[in-house]
């Protein structure tokens, strides 16, 4: 839980969407480590949150451990960590699709490609709440294209992202530079 990651720019994104006639009841969950320096960054969005009229609507969980972070996957509709820099990993939402979540991610670091091999979300432009609202809101209200992000991918993490292939394939690399001397 830290500026970098966005969540001021979902809870802007969140806001949005609840300024819509025509988005219905929703919520807003985060969850992830605290450190005590970001401590006062979520006391602000959740006094943001407040001021929208929509305190009741958001809720930190906390850091979690696996069996509740499988839990939270399985308790939300979709996933996004907006990321103001262009992440290099993107675990998180790795995990997300690895349960069957959709995510929209920024069009930067590792998520356009991330998407493009799984085909388990949809991009928006970076540091952008309005485009992120917009995104989110076209998958609300398309709900078998959501179901069929969200089952695409759970399939393409497994099969590109598993333990497995990923040690496959670094195995393969150093088989590369091996033949190479």
């Amino acid at each position: 839980m830290a500026p970098e990651k966005g969540l001021h720019l979902l809870a802007e994104a969140y806001r949005i969407l609840r300024n819509r006639e025509d988005f219905g009841p929703a919520r807003l969950d985060a969850a992830g480590y605290l450190p005590s320096e970001n401590h006062l960054y979520l006391q602000q969005i959740e006094q943001e949150m407040k001021d929208a009229g929509l305190g009741e609507e958001f809720k930190y969980h906390g850091s979690l451990d696996r069996e509740h972070k499988l839990n939270f996957y399985q308790n939300i509709d979709l996933l996004s960590m907006p990321a103001t820099y262009p992440e290099p990993k993107g675990l998180p939402v790795l995990e997300a699709m690895a349960s069957g979540v959709p995510v929209v991610q920024p069009r930067w670091g590792s998520f356009p490609e991330i998407i493009d091999r799984t085909g388990g979300g949809v991009l928006c432009e970076p540091n952008d709440s309005q485009s992120l609202a917009d995104e989110i809101y076209a998958l609300w209200k398309n709900i078998e294209l959501t179901r069929d992000l969200g089952r695409k991918g759970s399939e393409k993490v497994r099969e590109h992202y598993s333990i497995t292939g990923m040690a496959s394939g670094v195995a393969e690399v150093y088989r590369t530079y091996a033949d190479v001397k």
